[in-house]
């Protein structure tokens, strides 16, 4: 009977002791993938063993259909679409009694149905012109992104040019150019060209916060940067240089991109505008291997590869999922490049996105195969309303649109340098040096079609 009894307690009591044991034990373990465990949007992939998708470089010729619309081939191009527009048409800017192109659109620091848009003021191209960039508070109407004001005039010092021969004319036209408005780990930069003091045409930087009033309540904060500092550059210099960006490692330490083709240059800025050593040959074994087979192959004349925008930090997980948590093995900056061709006399610029990674030595990790194909863009036509083109009937036939993508910012407000892939994007473009638009999408959209170094 005892035995019996014995048994029977046993197997009841056996489970029980099991589950006793199992509950703490899945209750205290980590929810996350193990650390070796890579998330699910990182590929590892080895260029020299993977299937490389394929980089077909787009003519700068379109195809027409019967209705005088543009043939999109989704092979060479990855279509965007705007969430701001009920078409899925980029969204147009509207500056009141200005016109501005090539913008940049960061949130409002106040007003959180409002964002700030910077644009180059459209230029008479005559001797002696001032160069001046616009800038207003903006909100949606009717799909359009409207100025509240009239837009005013940044008021960024101008500088004393030195340029001499063929580009002695540079000195007459004062005043910053190009301007790119964005947002770095803990303030918003603004990034311009002016006549420099080592060469024709050099590249400075400021915070923001000192020339824009929606951040004068911030201005107080400023510890550098609070005057244009011409940013320098490893030797050689260019007598134009431009294009160059700022991005940050995982320390917030500050570097500059200065070149990508026909090779990568960055250094470490730092607060004078001095800069370190050019820190690419570090990452050239992996790089060169790497841009040679992914970047757009360029032909023997008319196209160039050149930087764009500036620069922004990605985690490749989404921020809605809970074991999504940044590091190193999953966080890179990211920048748009331009496959640039120039056939009868009108340019045509194709964005890229180029990834790579927020610790020294910055070795690339990924390049897009497609460039942007942004929704609405269309055929080149008197239509288009190109300033440089007014009054004339020549024309270049079945060319597209030429779209300058110069800015991506992260929409939401209070969001700065960081975000993931699930967060909405502002892209901004300028539209044949006349006109500004922008789209806004979710940043996996603009990651597709990646080559893995």
């Amino acid at each position: 009977m005892i035995v019996k009894t014995t048994a029977k307690l046993v197997a009841v009591l056996s489970p029980l002791l099991v589950i006793g044991y199992l509950v703490p034990h899945f209750l205290n373990s980590p929810r996350e993938p193990p650390p070796q465990a890579p998330l699910p949007w990182i590929k590892h992939t080895d260029t020299s063993d993977s299937n490389p998708l394929a980089v077909i470089p787009p003519s700068h010729m379109l195809v027409i259909d019967d209705d005088g619309k543009p043939v999109i081939d989704t092979a060479v191009y990855r279509p965007l679409h705007s969430n701001s527009t009920a078409t899925g048409d980029y969204f147009k800017v509207f500056l009141g009694n200005k016109q501005g192109y090539n913008p940049s659109f960061i949130p409002h620091p106040l007003k959180y149905d409002s964002w700030l848009v910077i644009a180059k003021q459209v230029q008479t191209h005559e001797l002696g012109h001032i160069h001046e960039q616009l800038m207003c508070t903006a909100g949606f109407l009717n799909d359009v992104l409207v100025c509240n004001a009239d837009p005013t005039i940044i008021p960024i010092e101008k500088t004393v040019g030195h340029c001499e021969g063929d580009k002695a004319s540079f000195n007459f036209g004062q005043g910053p150019r190009d301007a790119r408005v964005f947002h770095g780990p803990t303030a918003p930069y603004i990034l311009y060209g002016s006549l420099s003091g080592y060469t024709c045409l050099g590249v400075f930087v400021q915070d923001a916060r000192m020339l824009v009033d929606e951040f004068r309540l911030e201005a107080v904060l400023v510890d550098q940067f609070k005057a244009g500092t011409e940013i320098q550059r490893p030797p050689p210099y260019a007598e134009l240089e431009k294009n160059f960006f700022l991005f940050w490692d995982s320390k917030e330490e500050l570097y500059v991109h200065y070149d990508l083709h026909p090779k990568r240059v960055f250094a470490k800025l730092l607060p004078d505008g001095s800069v370190g050593p050019d820190l690419a040959p570090l990452a050239a074994p992996q790089d060169e291997k790497c841009l040679q087979q992914y970047l757009p192959q360029l032909p023997a004349e008319n196209a160039f590869i050149h930087q764009a925008t500036n620069a922004l930090s990605i985690t490749l997980c989404r921020r809605a999922d809970p074991n999504c948590k940044p590091d190193d093995s999953n966080t890179f900056v990211m920048h748009i490049f331009h496959y640039k061709t120039f056939f009868d006399w009108h340019g045509g610029y194709e964005p890229y996105v180029i990834l790579f990674r927020q610790t020294a030595p910055f070795a690339v990790h990924s390049i897009s195969s497609k460039p942007y194909w942004m929704s609405g863009r269309t055929r080149f036509s008197k239509d288009t309303g190109a300033v440089l083109w007014e009054g004339r009937n020549d024309l270049p036939e079945n060319h597209s649109e030429m779209f300058y993508v110069t800015s991506i910012s992260w929409k939401t407000h209070g969001q700065r340098y960081h975000g993931y892939i699930d967060d909405p994007i502002y892209i901004g473009f300028g539209i044949e040096d006349s006109r500004s638009g922008g789209m806004d999408v979710i940043a996996e959209e603009l990651l597709q079609d990646l080559n893995f170094c």
